[in-house]
């Protein structure tokens, strides 16, 4: 599927660069999709070419997980700012889809089932080449691609053809995480020629059109560290983030989620949180402020302990089913939470089936024997015998059961998806019907607070999701 390479003569006899003008870039990264296949790496690793642009002094313009709205006023910035600039280059993660000769660039919402739908809801990547022939020898378009099929449409087909380029424009394209490390390992590394950087290993990378024999992409204008790329050389991985985002959570922040990935919700938090002890708000940390931030949760976390165990003496320690939910209500994760549910469980089952629901719901060794104590001869008794210890994962089945056993009519599905989709994870199409993606917004959710992740809503979610308990 992919093209022969077609390597076109050097551009010979460019001026040099201004000592005025400003670089100018477009970064859009789309790698979560409403409808198709998404590729989290690439949302992910947005923020770091946008660094290795600003640390070299371009002016950015950048999108991530773009719609059709958001890139076309995008490209309307870059297109208004393009004459000024100096060099110019655009960046395209994502999915990229043909048909024939013509070759596109996919928004993040896009819902085309046929070729002619795509021609209207996508960006040609004709058209983003373009725009930097008004740059020739001074501009380069760089296409990560996903290398996967968004979803199936009559006709379309995968990836990019070989592109009949602008004088003067330069295109390198291949797969993302590729095109991503030689933007950030050898044409932002100060004062390469692009023409020393393609001499030198580049991989499978494709390049097409008009190379210009003295540009410098990268021309080092800029030293002064953002707060953005302080956070990045940290190197932070995904625990580090998670527990971070899991410290402000216990100082009442809210990063909508604890994934390991800082969007707006862990951003707005970092701000939140900066802004209230008298730091410099940025939304971004640095390694000082993560002691600090540890600390501080630390210590909120003992006298959290304390309020939990006095709470539980005052409600829960009773048995009774007020005390209990009263307990569950202000500590929904509290040190005392699976105890409350089992002993809930053990006084609202009103049958066989509706006990072991809530058993698997809960999923603790004391919740299998309290279905035991309760029906010694239940349906499920093998099953329950064998979870107690370490009990296994729940499995589908048993998870599935569950979930029927709930009754949901149509209206409560969708309110679940639009909630679950609120609070930051995608569920794909809001339609009630809880399709894989749905299921995978499920799991993360369940996984985030402390529940059994198996992807099928429980009574438990309903109260924590609509009755916000």
């Amino acid at each position: 599927m992919r093209k022969l390479v077609i390597l076109v003569a050097a551009f010979i006899g460019l001026s040099g660069l201004s000592a005025q003008a400003q670089n100018l870039a477009l970064v859009l990264s789309n790698g979560y999709y409403e409808n198709g296949a998404d590729v989290a790496n690439i949302s992910r690793q947005h923020r770091q070419l946008v660094s290795a642009f600003e640390g070299q002094g371009y002016e950015v313009i950048q999108g991530v997980d773009s719609n059709r709205l958001e890139m076309r006023q995008a490209l309307d910035q870059f297109e208004s700012k393009l004459a000024d600039a100096d060099v110019a280059v655009i960046s395209l993660q994502g999915h990229v889809a043909h048909f024939g000769q013509r070759s596109w660039y996919l928004p993040a919402d896009i819902d085309a089932n046929s070729a002619t739908g795509v021609e209207f809801r996508a960006v040609s990547l004709d058209f983003f080449a373009q725009l930097l022939a008004d740059k020739p020898g001074q501009s380069v378009m760089f296409v990560g691609e996903s290398g996967r099929e968004i979803y199936s449409i009559p006709q379309v087909e995968e990836g990019l053809v070989a592109m009949n380029l602008p004088r003067g424009v330069m295109m390198v394209s291949g797969e993302y995480n590729e095109v991503s490390d030689v933007i950030k390992n050898k044409f932002m590394r100060r004062d390469a020629r692009v023409i020393d950087v393609l001499r030198g290993d580049i991989g499978r990378l494709d390049i097409e059109g008009d190379i210009p024999a003295s540009l410098v992409l990268a021309n080092g204008r800029s030293t002064v560290a953002t707060p953005e790329t302080v956070e990045e050389r940290l190197g932070l991985n995904s625990n580090q983030r998670k527990q971070i985002q899991r410290d402000l959570t216990v100082l009442g922040y809210d990063t909508r989620g604890i994934d390991g990935v800082f969007g707006s919700g862990t951003r707005n938090a970092l701000a939140d949180w900066q802004r209230r002890i008298g730091l410099s708000v940025s939304g971004y940390i640095t390694a000082d402020q993560i002691v600090l931030l540890r600390e501080q949760a630390d210590e909120a976390r003992v006298i959290n302990d304390e309020n939990d165990r006095r709470y539980w003496a005052l409600t829960g320690a009773d048995g009774s089913e007020h005390g209990l939910g009263r307990y569950l209500e202000r500590y929904p994760n509290g040190l005392f939470a699976n105890r409350a549910r089992a002993e809930l469980a053990r006084l609202n089952a009103d049958s066989d089936e509706e006990a072991w629901a809530q058993a698997v719901r809960i999923d603790t060794p004391e919740s299998y024997r309290q279905y035991l104590e309760d029906y010694p001869n239940g349906n499920y008794k093998n099953i329950a015998r064998s979870r107690i210890g370490t009990p296994p994962e729940v499995v589908e089945n048993d998870a599935k059961r569950a979930e029927d056993a709930l009754r949901l009519n149509s209206i409560t599905r969708l309110l679940i998806e639009q909630r679950i989709s609120d609070l930051g994870y995608r569920t794909g199409p809001r339609d009630g019907n809880f399709d894989l993606a749905s299921r995978q917004g499920f799991r993360q959710f369940q996984q985030d607070r402390g529940m059994p992740v198996t992807g099928y809503v429980t009574a438990d979610m309903i109260r924590r999701l609509l009755l916000n308990q």
